[in-house]
């Protein structure tokens, strides 16, 4: 039923409720967040309803129940594509809690971007928040302790050095895929350090070289940029080239093909590549691109569905209690090893 326009054409609200029924804007309050009134004022209340063909949209629902319906999810970097697929992920999960999912985005390196964000959301009526993958100076400057409502974080847990887990992690499939092809001597393009991801991917090709007993020829740093690879395999010029790459996400693979390719170095005849992330293009890289498929969107649903169900508040998950999934994807940037040919 649609609202009954007033003279003035307006929709009616709680107050003109109450002025038709003669009761309070409390008393409709009261009403519409199912307490019972006394039974005069109950069946005056529903017939001013009625009459006026009055049905309270989210927002007065939110002030009658005093049980927000949006979730606030505070992000960085969301330009990037896998930040947004972690964001859509959230939104779906929120909907189908029957949220609605609001995005609060801080700038990494901006302080003042932090509080302000913490600000806006205690000012904001919230069901609660998700923190979604923050790097490491986001949750050293962020005072979270100070949001006056749920939160969780999404970022991976730290993975120690060595950890049996680290052999289930995402990255561990590139590097026995190449095993498999009979590669021995590993090298990792690295991502940044600040991000708990960068980290874990390193921890994960380190401690699967070690465990398969291939020899770890080292590891770069850097952000997840196609520059970043390019530069990294500098390092290179006039050394001996390891048979299998592996790259901390399918960009920075991007910039290690690149600079392959400029000085001749045939992929996958001399040396074979992998990527991680899954990124659509990848498929389009030259060659295309042997990656693991991550999916991001699952993220973010697990972050509102921990929040929903009251899981690791105020916190994340242990290394324990935290999925790392991945599907690898086998292209054209890998092939065996040339001694095994």
């Amino acid at each position: 039923m649609a609202h009954k326009k007033q003279p003035d054409g307006s929709s009616p609200t709680i107050w003109t409720v109450a002025e038709r029924a003669g009761v309070s804007h409390m008393t409709v309050s009261r009403y519409l967040r199912g307490d019972r009134l006394r039974p005069q004022n109950q069946q005056r209340v529903e017939q001013a309803i009625a009459e006026l063909g009055y049905r309270f949209n989210d927002t007065a629902s939110e002030l009658a129940s005093r049980q927000p319906r949006r979730i606030g999810a505070l992000v960085f970097e969301v330009d990037d594509w896998a930040p947004q697929r972690v964001l859509a992920g959230a939104a779906e999960a929120a909907r189908e809690s029957g949220h609605i999912l609001e995005m609060i985005r801080a700038e990494v390196g901006d302080a003042d971007s932090f509080t302000s964000a913490l600000q806006m959301m205690n000012r904001a009526s919230l069901a609660g928040v998700v923190v979604l993958s923050p790097p490491d100076q986001v949750m050293e400057q962020m005072d979270m302790g100070s949001l006056q409502t749920p939160w969780v974080l999404e970022v991976e847990p730290h993975l120690p050095s060595g950890h049996p887990l680290a052999l289930q992690h995402p990255l561990s499939l590139a590097v026995r895929h190449l095993a498999g092809l009979g590669h021995e001597d590993f090298f990792l393009l690295g991502g940044p350090e600040d991000w708990a991801s960068g980290r874990n991917r390193a921890t994960a090709f380190h401690t699967t070289v070690a465990v398969l007993g291939l020899e770890d020829r080292g590891a770069s740093r850097g952000p997840w940029t196609a520059e970043n690879g390019y530069r990294a395999m500098e390092q290179f010029s006039g050394r001996e080239l390891p048979t299998a790459i592996v790259a901390a996400s399918d960009q920075i693979a991007l910039g290690a093909l690149a600079w392959l390719r400029e000085r001749g170095i045939a992929v996958p005849e001399r040396v074979s590549i992998t990527g991680h992330d899954g990124l659509r293009e990848s498929a389009f890289y030259a060659p295309a691109l042997t990656t693991v498929a991550i999916d991001f969107a699952a993220m973010g649903r697990r972050a509102v569905q921990a929040l929903v169900g009251g899981q690791y508040l105020g916190a994340g998950p242990s290394v324990e209690q935290y999925s790392f999934a991945g599907e690898l994807v086998v292209r054209a940037s890998t092939a065996a090893a040339k001694s095994v040919r």
